[in-house]
C-alpha cells in the first residue's frame, strides 16, 4: 500500500513541477521539447507498478532499447556503404567504357591506313586504388584486340607451294614484330608508356 501512495504522490509532485515549468519556459521551439520529454518521464512513473510486478529494471529496458537503436544505425550504415560502393562501382565502368570509345575513335582511321587492318575492342584496366580516372594516363593496362579488315579476311588467297627456308621469318616471329609496331604507333598517338599497353593478333598468338 505505501508502494502506491508514493507512486501517486511522485506523479502528482511532477505534474506540478512540469506545469511550473512549462510556464516559465516562453512558447518556442523549445517548449515542443520539453513537453516532449515531461511526456515520455511521465509515462514512465505511470507504469512503474507494472514494472515493479514483473520485476522489470527500467534501465535495463531503456538499455536494450538503446542498444537495439545502435544496431539499426549500424545495418543503416553499412547498408549506405554498401550502396555507395556499388555505385562508385557503376560510374567507374562507364567512365572506363566512354574512355576506350573515344580511344578507339581518335585512331581508327590512322591505324588502318597505317597497317591495313583494323581495331576490334579497346578495353581499359585500371588500379583499384586508383581514386578518380581523368585521362589515359591514369590507366594500368590498355588491352587492344586486332582483327584484319573485312576486304581481306573474304579474299580467297590462292594455294601455294610450301618450301622450307630457314632464312626467311616464321610466322611468330612476323606477329611478334607486328605486335611491337602497333604497340609503338598506339603508344605515340595515346601519349602513353609502350608497357601499357597490350596487343592481341586475332587468330595470332
Amino acid at each position: 500500500m505505501q508502494f502506491f501512495v508514493q507512486w501517486i504522490s511522485n506523479i502528482i509532485v511532477f505534474i506540478l513541477v512540469a506545469s511550473l515549468v512549462m510556464m516559465l519556459i516562453p512558447n518556442s521551439s523549445l517548449a515542443k521539447y520539453v513537453k516532449f520529454v515531461a511526456s515520455l518521464l511521465l509515462i514512465v512513473m505511470m507504469l512503474q507498478p507494472i514494472f515493479q510486478i514483473f520485476k522489470v529494471n527500467i534501465k535495463d529496458v531503456l538499455g536494450t532499447y538503446q542498444s537495439k537503436t545502435l544496431q539499426a544505425d549500424g545495418s543503416i550504415k553499412n547498408e549506405i556503404n554498401n550502396k555507395k560502393k556499388d555505385i562508385e562501382a557503376t560510374e567507374r565502368a562507364y567512365i572506363l567504357n566512354q574512355m576506350a570509345v573515344q580511344m578507339k575513335k581518335s585512331v581508327e582511321k590512322s591505324f588502318s591506313k597505317e597497317f591495313k587492318q583494323q581495331i576490334d575492342t579497346v578495353s581499359l584496366e585500371v588500379d583499384e586504388k586508383k581514386s578518380s580516372i581523368n585521362s589515359p594516363s591514369d590507366v594500368s593496362k590498355v588491352i587492344v584486340t586486332i582483327g584484319k579488315n573485312q576486304s581481306q579476311s573474304n579474299d580467297v588467297q590462292p594455294v601455294q607451294e610450301v618450301s622450307i627456308n630457314s632464312s626467311e621469318p616464321t610466322e611468330m616471329d612476323s606477329n611478334k614484330q607486328l605486335k611491337n609496331d602497333i604497340r609503338q604507333f598506339l603508344a605515340i598517338k595515346w601519349q602513353l608508356d609502350e608497357k601499357q599497353i597490350d596487343i592481341q593478333l586475332e587468330g595470332g598468338e
